[in-house]
C-alpha cells in the first residue's frame, strides 16, 4: 500500500490523468482507503472546477505550467 507522501509525489499526474494504469490503480487504491488524501482529491478537484467556471481570468498556458511545477515542488518538499 503506498503512503501519503507517494500520493502526493505522484498526486499532478494523477490529476492530469498522466500514470500508468497500474500506478493509477494503486493511487485510487490509496485514495479509497485515506480520507485525508480524499479530501485532498476532493478539495483540489473542486478548486480547479471553480476557478475554471469562473472565467475570472485567463492564464497562457506558458504561464501556468510553471506555477504548477513550483506548487507541486513545494508539495514534495513537506512530505
Amino acid at each position: 500500500m503506498l503512503t501519503c507522501a507517494d500520493f502526493l509525489a505522484e498526486f499532478g499526474d494523477y490529476l492530469e490523468d498522466a500514470l500508468s494504469s497500474e500506478l493509477r490503480a494503486e493511487l485510487e487504491e490509496h485514495v479509497r482507503e485515506c480520507k485525508t488524501c480524499q479530501v485532498i482529491v476532493d478539495s483540489t478537484r473542486k478548486t480547479i472546477r471553480i476557478v475554471t467556471d469562473s472565467a475570472c481570468f485567463d492564464l497562457p498556458p506558458d504561464k501556468v505550467e510553471p506555477i504548477v511545477r513550483d506548487v507541486m515542488s513545494r508539495i514534495r518538499k513537506k512530505q
